[in-house]
């Protein structure tokens, strides 16, 4: 049930309140960015230690032992563990081509 300001009245309905607006739906880069920044956020939630942070302001080392130091590729991980905490937490990263959220497919993490 959606409560509703319709000329000035309120009104009760089924149906989302009518807007002014025109609203265009998401485009699929728009998606695919949300959905990688839901699962970054989630997978910061289970390596992080709640505001843990270096004495030079950067988010502190996880108990998994990697920092964010400007890798970037596939070509520069170690390991799958490695490139799944890059791609979480670390800006600028270029390591899901095809934004599924799993890094490096090719090299480290195949399924």
């Amino acid at each position: 049930m959606n409560k509703c300001v319709v000329n000035g009245t309120v009104t009760f309905q089924q149906t989302p309140c009518p807007s002014g607006q025109v609203r265009n739906p998401p485009s699929i880069e728009e998606l695919n960015a949300a959905e990688k920044m839901k699962r970054a956020a989630q997978a910061a939630k289970q390596t992080t230690q709640p505001h843990a942070t270096s004495p030079s302001g950067s988010p502190a080392a996880t108990v998994s032992g990697f920092t964010c130091d400007g890798r970037i590729h596939c070509s520069q991980m170690r390991s799958c563990a490695e490139a799944k905490y890059f791609l979480a937490h670390c800006p600028g990263v270029k390591m899901d081509g095809n934004r599924d959220g799993t890094p490096c497919e090719q090299q480290w993490c195949s399924r």
